[in-house]
């Protein structure tokens, strides 16, 4: 298959860290998703399974069917799964693009987090992805809304290592705004029902513990695109030093206030 820059990378550090970022940021995106009636879930961009997790604890009625672009991310969750108990017919991991699926299954039910703003024709994905699902199928898909990210007090050593880290995104054919295009996606794909929420972070004095949380979170997340930026000669040793400094900074800081939305939406086939 032809490789795709991903600016996350594929190092075990960094298949770690996405199952770690799944459980922090796992009930503001799954307090407001249903899937108790369903049946049969196709996850579009399964990865290392870090979502598929935690879609089976909450819905362990669910057989899913995750697709996935690169091989060592389904080696990684094929292990995950199988040290949790889940193994085939319950969930099964299949390599494809799917900007051009070829499944002979139908499923009433689809979800994707995390994926759209890594993929430079979003609606091929919701296109080939329509057919493989049933009369009123339920799609929830959870994007990045990246313009949105605040910190008070705003930091020069974030804001432009995040401008970099975004415009990077851009470059290799990735949309770090995808969230909010959500909704017009999904009706050029024809799709139907569309309802959009607005999730994430709002944190300030009153939630230190959390925030603490978040910020190195967050921080972990800018730094897993230091080797590609890097690679590409477009920031510095300096540079990714002078960021991991300052999110410490303002992790230890009382009256540090962290901010940042995501777009979830819903949708039938």
């Amino acid at each position: 298959m032809t490789q795709y820059k991903y600016i996350h990378g594929y190092q075990e550090i960094e298949q770690e860290r996405l199952r770690h970022q799944a459980g922090v940021i796992e009930k503001p995106i799954y307090d407001f998703i249903d899937f108790s009636e369903n049946q049969e879930l196709l996850e579009i961009g399964s990865g290392v399974g870090a979502q598929t997790e935690i879609l089976l604890r909450r819905f362990p009625h669910l057989k899913i069917t995750g697709i996935e672009y690169e091989a060592k991310q389904i080696e990684k969750a094929e292990k995950n799964l199988h040290s949790m108990g889940y193994t085939f017919p319950q969930v099964q991991f299949v390599q494809q693009d799917a900007r051009n699926l070829d499944l002979d299954s139908k499923f009433d039910s689809a979800f994707i987090c995390w994926v759209l703003e890594h993929i430079s024709d979003p609606i091929q994905v919701l296109k080939s992805m329509k057919p493989h699902l049933l009369p009123n199928a339920k799609v929830v898909i959870t994007e990045v809304f990246n313009a949105t990210f605040y910190t008070y007090p705003s930091i020069p050593a974030i804001m432009d290592y995040w401008k970099i880290y975004n415009d990077y995104q851009i470059q290799i054919g990735g949309d770090p705004q995808v969230g909010a295009k959500l909704g017009d996606l999904l009706e050029a794909s024809g799709y139907a029902n569309i309802s959009l929420r607005s999730g994430g972070f709002h944190l300030d004095s009153r939630n230190s513990e959390d925030k603490k949380i978040v910020f190195n979170y967050w921080k972990n997340l800018m730094a897993s695109g230091a080797p590609m930026l890097l690679e590409e000669g477009l920031i510095s040793e300096a540079e990714i030093q002078a960021m991991q400094k300052a999110m410490d900074e303002l992790t230890e800081m009382e009256d540090a206030i962290f901010y940042y939305r995501f777009i979830q939406a819903t949708a039938t086939a």
